[in-house]
Formats: structure tokens, sequence, C-alpha cells
């Protein structure tokens, strides 16, 4: 007899009978799936594109003293955000005991003060404000790091942080300001405008279909987070509200007052407000896929304690990651587009740049979502390993498989753009080489990256499969994780080698905007319609 078992909820929500309905031929789950599926995107693109947009408008805004006060803000935030992802690599991947709290003071500090000094042209010299911000930002990090002994391991990583919040400070700070950064700046911000419109009526949508298809779960949730739903959730986004259209419709009040450092220091709070509203949304999402244990405990469990379960803040990361490098691929569908409806060349030059910006933007975001990724999933392992095992081999494993081919899509196309991008830039020949060997580790990687041990839904063969669907036993091994994060390190090492390339290609080369090869484009709204598909896969 046929296992139908996988159909029925486990745990917790064993004890609910869902009613079951249709409308239109399509079930109540398919109908939320969609409804969520059209908020999340739109929610993705308006949480990413806001922290892109802030680094190209303070990239296009002239130095007045105003906006070098902005920008002192503006580079603590980003080493925040910088920090935070380079600790939470080294503290997962490698051990770095702390590292996320290194990354971050180390970073943010160094930032901070070279900032400081370079609003006074202080400093001005990038080596020594890389030298600068790592010996301050590690001192910081290591009076704020609370441990009993100091490894050497957290030091360098530390004295990276800050090197890295130096180097970003110090290249911002007195960057020349070109006027395209502020157009593509505003021009995203109305797009942003009009999406968070639809991600109100989505969000309205899912929550009315999820009211009527499943009353009891909704019940349940707002009582195990009475704070979250009824407080902090609406206040948080009427805030967020206020300022988003502040920011949008004080653009050019505030430019012809010449007063664009305030403009600039709405956008961070906008970034601020938006991340927060992320990560509160995402406790319920991290306690429904991992409760707090004991389950036993839960209904005398205070609310925080459930928000905060061993994924949240591993959710958290992944979204963060995830969000920026979506928000850097729309742009790359938009400068696209834009560029095969444009008739004049200046036109057509101008949205040439601007898929060139999306799509280094979006590479330079993606590189760190593969370790993402793995500490998210390494912690659902350590929570619990049947769930892991469920996931990655049993009744979602060709669920991994998809999102296995669409990630390895997503790195082998940026590549493909980089390299025919690179073609209309002068002296570029001499990295070409090099990236076809690349290519061709891109191309093995992927394929061990998304190949599974079983071609079939299950770890052991049902009525109606087919059991010979399994790798033969010499080829087994490249079905491991031993193997799977072999690939990822390569896939992610030629892209960054790649991107590295691409950086110098342009910095030492004249570009030639407007006249890139025709298929560079089409490839970049290929990318950004798969990190779609990949958004709503995931979903």
């Amino acid at each position: 007899e046929e296992d139908l078992s996988y159909l029925t909820d486990i745990g917790p929500a064993a004890d609910h009978e869902f009613e079951e309905f249709s409308f239109l031929g399509f079930s109540n789950r398919k109908i939320t799936w969609f409804a969520a599926q059209m908020h999340i995107l739109f929610a993705s693109f308006i949480l990413g594109c806001p922290m892109f947009v802030v680094i190209m408008e303070v990239m296009g805004a002239r130095r007045t003293q105003g906006v070098r006060k902005a920008i002192i803000l503006s580079n603590v935030f980003l080493g925040v955000l910088i920090g935070v992802v380079i600790g939470i690599t080294g503290e997962i991947i490698i051990g770095i005991h702390h590292g996320v709290l290194y990354g971050l003071w180390a970073c943010a500090f160094g930032a901070l003060i070279v900032s400081f000094l370079n609003y006074f042209h202080r400093l001005m010299n990038i080596r020594a404000s890389a030298f600068v911000g790592a010996i301050f930002g590690t001192l910081i990090s290591m009076a704020l790091t609370p441990v009993e002994h100091y490894e050497v391991s957290a030091i360098i990583l530390a004295l990276v942080n800050g090197a890295v919040g130096g180097l970003l400070s110090n290249g911002i700070m007195f960057a020349k300001p070109d006027f395209k950064f502020e157009r593509l700046a505003h021009e995203i911000t109305k797009v942003i405008g009009i999406c968070y419109s639809f991600t109100a009526l989505t969000g309205g949508l899912f929550l009315f279909i999820m009211l009527v298809a499943y009353k009891d779960f909704i019940t349940y949730l707002i009582a195990s987070f009475p704070f979250l739903f009824m407080v902090a959730y609406p206040t948080l986004f009427i805030l967020e509200t206020v300022i988003m259209y502040i920011y949008v419709y004080s653009w050019d009040p505030l430019n012809k007052a010449n007063k664009k450092g305030r403009h600039i220091v709405t956008g961070i709070i906008l970034n601020v407000f938006g991340l927060t509203l992320l990560m509160a949304l995402d406790g319920p999402a991290s306690f429904m896929q991992a409760p707090t244990k004991p389950l036993a405990d839960l209904l005398t469990m205070g609310e925080w304690d459930k928000i905060t379960t061993s994924i949240w803040m591993p959710l958290n990361y992944h979204r963060l990651v995830g969000n920026g490098t979506f928000g850097g691929y729309m742009v790359c569908i938009i400068g696209a587009y834009m560029y095969l409806w444009s008739d004049k060349k200046e036109e057509r030059e101008y949205y040439d740049w601007v898929g060139y910006i999306g799509n280094l933007i979006g590479v330079a975001i993606m590189i760190p979502l593969p370790a993402m990724g793995y500490i998210f999933v390494a912690e659902i392992y350590q929570y619990d390993a049947t769930i892991g095992m469920y996931i990655m081999s049993d009744r979602e494993s060709m669920f991994m498989l998809v999102q296995g081919l669409l990630v390895g899509t997503m790195f082998s196309v940026s590549n493909i753009y980089m390299w025919v991008s690179m073609k209309r830039i002068e002296n570029a020949e001499r990295f070409f080489p090099a990236m076809k060997f690349g290519f061709i580790l891109i191309v093995i990687s992927a394929t061990i990256w998304f190949t599974p041990r079983r071609f079939f839904a299950t770890m052991l063969p049902e009525p109606g499969m087919n059991p010979d669907m399994v790798l033969p036993d010499n080829l087994a091994f490249l079905a491991l994780m031993v193997s799977k994060n072999t690939a990822a390190f390569c896939l992610v090492t030629v892209t960054f080698i790649n991107y590295i390339f691409y950086t110098i290609a342009t910095k030492t080369g004249k570009v030639h905007y407007g006249k890139i090869n025709p298929l560079g484009p089409y490839v970049l709204i290929f990318l950004g319609f798969s990190d779609i598909w990949l958004m709503s896969w995931m979903g």
C-alpha cells in the first residue's frame, strides 16, 4: 500500500484539521501560495532596492558639508551590514567564537573613525585609512566583545573587517560625484513607490486568504505573538510607510534647497526600519519551522523566546543578502528593458551603464549568498537532523534540486554577462584566457551542486517509482555534502576572481557604453527572471 503520510502535517500542526476547498479549480494551498509569492516578490524589491538606492544617491551627490555628514552615517550603516556578513561567515564556517560581533564592531567603528577623520579632510590616503580602520576597529571590537581569551583568528577577522570599513569609508567620502548615479537612484525610487503600493495590496490579499482558509492557524499565530502583531508590526509598518513617502516625494524639494544630506539620512532611516520589519517578521517564520525547545513549554514561553529561535538570526542573514541580490538584479532588468526600448544614443549609453551597475552590485552581494544558505541549513541540522534529512534527502529533495539548478544558473549567467560586458572594454583581452578556464570550472561545479543521489523524492522508492533512477555507486560521491561544499566554494571563488578581473578592467580601460554585445541585455533579463523564479521557488 502506498505511503501517503507525507501529505499530513506533523508536530503541533497535526492536531488541527484544515478544511480543503477550491476556487476556480485551485485549492486553498495553491491560492495561499500564489498570494504569498506575489507579496514576497514585491516586499523583497522594496526591502532590497532602498539599500541599492542610498548607495547610488551617495555616489551621485556633490560633496557638500551636509552630504559629508550624511556619508559618515551611511558608511557606518554599510559597515554594520558588511561586518555582519563577513563576521557570521567566519563564525560558522571557520569556527571563530563571536565572529559576528568582531566583524560588526570592527567594520562599523573602523568606518566611523575613518569617516570622521575624512570629514575634516584628514587621512586622505586610502592605505592609511585601511590601516587606521583596522587598528582602531580591532581594538574597539576586542573591548566590546565578551570573551575570556582572545584568539588569533578572531583578531585577524577584526583586522580584516576594520580595514574593509576604512577602505570603503575613504573611497565613498572622496569619490568623484557622477550625476548618472543620482538619476539612477531617483528612477529606482519612483519604482519603489509604485511597488510599495502593490506590496500593501498583495499583503492584504494574503492576510484575507489566510483568515478565510486557515482561521485557526492565524488565531494561534496571533495568540503566540500578540505584541508583535498587535503593536510592533503595525507601528513599524506605519513608520516605514511615512518615511518611504517622505523619501520619495522630498527628493526634488530637498535637492533644490541644497539639503541633500538630509535626504540621504532619510534613506538610511528608511533602510533601518525596513530591516527591523524584516527581522520582526522572520521571528514567526523561524518559529513555525523550528520552535524553541522543549515544545512542552511553548504555552508558557515568553514572546521574545519564541522569536529568538536557533534559526532566527541565520534566516535574517540569508534574507538580508538575498533581498540585496534581488534588488541588484531587478535593476538589471530595468536597465536591460530600457536599453532595448531606447532610440537615442545617450539613452542607450546610460541604460547600458545601469545594467552594468545593477550586475556589479548584484554579483557583489550574491557572492556570500551560498555561505548564508549554508549557515541557515547548518542551524536546521543542529536543531533537528530529521528536518534537514526531510529537506535534503526526502520529500523536498527535488525542490532542493531545482533550487540548486537556479542558483547555479544565476552564477553562470552572471559570469556570462561579465564576459560579454568586458568585450566592450579596451585592454580587457588579457583576462580572457583565465576566464575561459574559469567557465569550465563553473559548469563542472554547478553540475555537481545540483546532482542528487536519487532522482525520486523519497529515501526509498515507492510504488510507481523507478528504483534504477539512482546514481551509480562509482558516482555516488557527487551527492555527498563534501562534494557539494567543494563545488559551491569553487563556484563562488571563480565568480569572485572574475569579478575582480571585471572591476580591474573597468578601472584601467575605457568602457564604451552603448556598444555592448546584443546578447548582453537579454542575459540581464534572463538573470533577473532567474532570480524571480528562485524567489518564487523558495516560497
